[in-house]
């Protein structure tokens, strides 16, 4: 799939996910996908935007454990393969000199 492609179909993601009634009463996770939507918007660096909201939903998740929203999951699910190539190869970069 082509740069491109895959981030209309993150920002499709993080529309459909934001548009929702449940997170629109919660201003932090607005917050957390708008910006992020700006990001990918000018860069449609998919994996950075990946890692950053799967980061951020971890965190909410952390400090509402009980009333995490099942649209937020079905998000961190669809990103998360997206997320981990971007934290794996990010973690080789930094450790490569280490390593040689």
């Amino acid at each position: 799939m082509k740069r491109s492609e895959k981030a209309r179909l993150m920002m499709d993601q993080i529309s459909q996910a934001y548009g929702t009634e449940t997170v629109k009463h919660i201003p932090e996770i607005q917050e957390l996908l708008l910006s992020n939507a700006k990001i990918l918007e000018k860069s449609e660096d998919c994996g950075l935007v990946a890692t950053r909201i799967c980061k951020g939903l971890a965190l909410y998740a952390l400090s509402h454990t009980h009333d995490f929203p099942e649209v937020l999951a079905d998000l961190h699910t669809q990103l998360k393969v997206e997320a981990v190539k971007y934290d794996a190869t990010a973690m080789t970069a930094l450790l490569l000199p280490i390593w040689f």
